[in-house]
Order: structure tokens, then sequence, then C-alpha cells
């Protein structure tokens, strides 16, 4: 079937594409990086996303019935519309399960471009509601790359009535009319107007941010039923049809002559079942907003805390201090400054407290966690003017390298006009930004989208 080999040779040219994606994690994620300063041991923040895994999926397109009425070299003719709506649920980060819903019609109409006998002049149209469970394999990871291709198979059931015009009588039901003889005696009875499907197809995604792609999608099913056209078997004997009902032999044939006499001449070709397809433009969209969990899963591991263990002398047990390797003060928790309980703690030394913002993936916007740490920074500011801060901006390395050191720029520079708003000197705050020179994470560039801002002594 050369629908099929043309379906087949557009798949392997998305697999052989050189995806040039770009690597998107979920933004605002907490944590864990390398401090920085001099004589410093690693440490880590547990707080951690867990991004959810439900989407919801939405398409338009087109779709084209395969069958008894039009050739089977002809591909994408006489389309009608397409519309799907479901939703995938993320197994892996390469498998997704889907369930999907979809309302189509399809139409074949043997006089017209494609048509497959147009001295038969058969036609029809019929609305089908489907719905179907797949698994989709993706072939990159759609939390690191922005493109990728995928495919999908899987098993459904849909509803089909075909109908076709004559006269001026508008549409007839054809199965209700049995033209192929079904009912009467000798021949069998009518056919059901649900029937199994299995889709098989493959698409492009791309992924706009975090809560949102666009899916490029063919989509195309193999059937269990060759009367979606209403059309299979034989001309069955006209002086039946007749008897029961005068106006079926005018649907059974429409050609110009008379009615077909030859009771082994083919009307259709029973060994092969009719097949629909899709092709849609498709808008997903992420359910759910991320949520903080526990977890002991980081790379870089806290120092144990043992019961009355005092590692840097301060006076404080390592299990009440929050700086338990540099001494600090039972006011401050146990570190140098005061300290901002729940922000990001990227590093501490006996003259400096840095801590860590996250930002979205190509914008320089202050998140809404951000606020209560950079709160707690303007407190320590006012209350001790012997302090200065620095701010330094980073950025991933997706992007021209003008555009990713400009918004490495433009984050601490947000930084700095929210703090000079409350009034902060701006002689006591220094900014400098980076770019991607400085990651994090070589691997999820998510972790590389930060302004680190330390307090230091003056």
């Amino acid at each position: 079937m050369k629908l099929i080999s043309t379906v087949f040779l557009i798949f392997c040219l998305l697999l052989n594409m050189q995806s040039n994606a770009q690597q998107l994690p979920p933004p605002g994620t907490p944590s864990v990086a390398r401090p920085t300063g001099k004589n410093l041991k690693k440490t880590t923040q547990k707080n951690e996303i867990r991004s959810p895994r439900l989407f919801f999926n939405a398409g338009i397109g087109i779709a084209n019935y395969l069958g008894d009425l039009v050739k089977d070299n002809t591909a994408f003719v006489q389309s009608s519309f397409s519309f799907n709506a479901g939703l995938h649920y993320s197994i892996h980060s390469h498998i997704n399960t889907r369930f999907d819903l979809g309302f189509h019609q399809v139409q074949g109409y043997d006089s017209k471009s494609g048509g497959a006998h147009p001295g038969r002049n058969l036609s029809f149209k019929s609305k089908i509601i489907e719905f179907s469970l797949a698994a989709e394999f993706t072939l990159m990871n759609m939390n690191t790359h922005r493109l990728s291709p995928f495919l999908f198979a899987g098993i459904g059931a849909f509803s089909f009535n075909p109908r076709a015009y004559f006269g001026a009588g508008g549409t007839h039901g054809l199965r209700e009319l049995g033209t192929e003889g079904q009912g009467l005696p000798g021949y069998p009875g009518l056919y059901s107007k649900m029937a199994v499907q299995f889709p098989l197809g493959f698409g492009l995604k791309y992924k706009v941010n975090d809560k949102v792609m666009l899916l490029g999608e063919f989509n195309f099913r193999f059937t269990g039923t060759d009367y979606l056209d209403d059309v299979s078997t034989f001309y069955p004997n006209k002086a039946l049809l007749d008897a029961r009902n005068p106006s079926t032999a005018a649907f059974t044939y429409r050609g110009n002559g008379g009615y077909p006499i030859n009771p082994i001449l083919k009307r259709g070709d029973p060994d092969q079942k009719d097949a629909y397809y899709t092709s849609q433009l498709k808008l997903s969209y992420k359910l759910g907003a991320d949520k903080k969990e526990k977890t002991d899963k980081t790379k870089i591991k806290l120092p144990v805390k043992k019961n009355g263990a005092d590692t840097d002398q301060d006076g404080i047990a390592d299990a009440q201090d929050k700086c338990p390797e540099v001494p600090g003060s039972i006011e401050n928790n146990g570190c140098p400054f005061p300290y901002i309980e729940g922000a990001n703690l990227a590093a501490v030394s006996s003259d400096s407290m840095t801590y860590r913002l996250f930002f979205d993936l190509d914008r320089a916007q202050i998140l809404s966690d951000a606020f209560k740490t950079l709160q707690g920074i303007i407190g320590i500011l006012n209350a001790d003017d012997s302090l200065k801060v620095n701010i330094m901006g980073h950025s991933d390395n997706l992007g021209t390298d003008a555009a990713i050191l400009q918004l490495s720029a433009e984050r601490a520079t947000i930084i700095r006009d929210y703090l000079l708003s409350y009034n902060i000197p701006a002689d006591r705050i220094t900014t400098s930004h980076y770019g991607k020179t400085m990651p994090l994470d070589d691997t999820q560039q998510w972790r590389n989208r930060r302004v680190e801002i330390s307090i230091l002594k003056k």
C-alpha cells in the first residue's frame, strides 16, 4: 500500500533529523550547587520540585478514508475535518500513556478526484466518534530538549454510520437500506456500527515552555470493519432488493446503464478492511503546579549531624546549627549572619553568606518563591549598615552567546533594582554577570538559570 510506504518514509526522515533541541527543565527548581569561596565544604538543599505528569491535549486537522471508493495509491484526497482531545500521562521521560477521544468525518466519492470507479458512482459520508488507549515513545527527553520525534501504537473502538445523498431527499442511512442484501434470505445480517481500531502513528513535538507543547501528528487507524464506506462484497439480487425497498437498488449501484446482473460481480473487496487516518496540529498543556517534596537524592550530600557534635566549635550543636561548618552565633542560628529560613543557602564563610534564586527559561522576572529570600536579605542589610551585597547573574547555554550574556545581566539588574526600591543604598550593591561561563550542572541546564546574592562584610 503506497500510503503506508509514504508514511514509513516520512518517519524514517524524522528519525534521521539532527535535533538542535535545547534543554528545558522545570523553572525555578531549587537545587544544590557547588559553594563558592575559599576553604568551604559542599552543602546541599533537601527541597526539590516534583513536576506533574498529566497533560491535556487538543488537536484539529483533516481526516481521510482508505477503502473501496478511493484508489489505493491516492493519499490525502477527499479530506474532511478532524478534532481530538485527550490526556497523556508521563510514565518515564521517554514513555507516555495516552487516552484519546476523537470526532472526525470521512468521505469517499467514486466520481471525484482519487475515486476508484467513476462509472460505479458510489459515495458516502460518515461521522466517526472514537476512543483509544496507546503507548507513546518520545525519542528525546522533553525535560532537556525542545524538539523531538515521537511514535505511538494502541487499540481503540469507534462508531460510524455511512450515509449518502440521492436526489432531493437529503442523506440516507446506508446500513439500514441493506445495500448488499443484508437481512435478506441467504444474505448476512446488518453489520455493526461499532468496530475496533488500531492507531499507529508518529509526529514531532516542540516545547514552547514548561507548560505548553505544540505537536504535529499523523495517526493511521487500521480497522476491523470493511463497511466504513458501506461497500464490501457483491451486488445483490435486484429483485430481492426491490421487493423489500424499491429505493435500495438506487444506492447499491448509481452508475450509468442498467443494474449489474452478474451475481459474482464484485462491488467491493472483502479481503481488504477499510481504514482512516488523521493529520493534526495539537496543543499539549501540563496540568497542575510543580509540588515540593522532601528527597535525599542529591548529588552533594549534607554533612552528617551527630547529636551533641559541634563541628565548627561555636558552641551550637550541629543538629541545631544552620551553618555547622562555619562558626556563628546563637542568635544567627549558628551562622555568621542572620539565617533566612527556607532560603537556598548556596555558600557560607566566616565573612559571607550566599543565597541563590532561580529563574524561568529565557526570563528575567522574579519568581514568587524568591520574595521571602529577598525580604530576608533586605532585613539583614537594614539591621547592619556595615554589610554590603554582591549580585551575580548567570544563565544556561540555550541561545546565542550575546543573548545569554545579556540575560544574565538583566537577572542581576532586576535583583539590584528590587533592593534599591527598598532604599538599600546603591553604594552598598555591586553586580556582575557571567552568562554561561560558570555552570553548576552541564547536563541539567535549569540549574544554571540563577542569581547568587552574597552578603559580605565591608
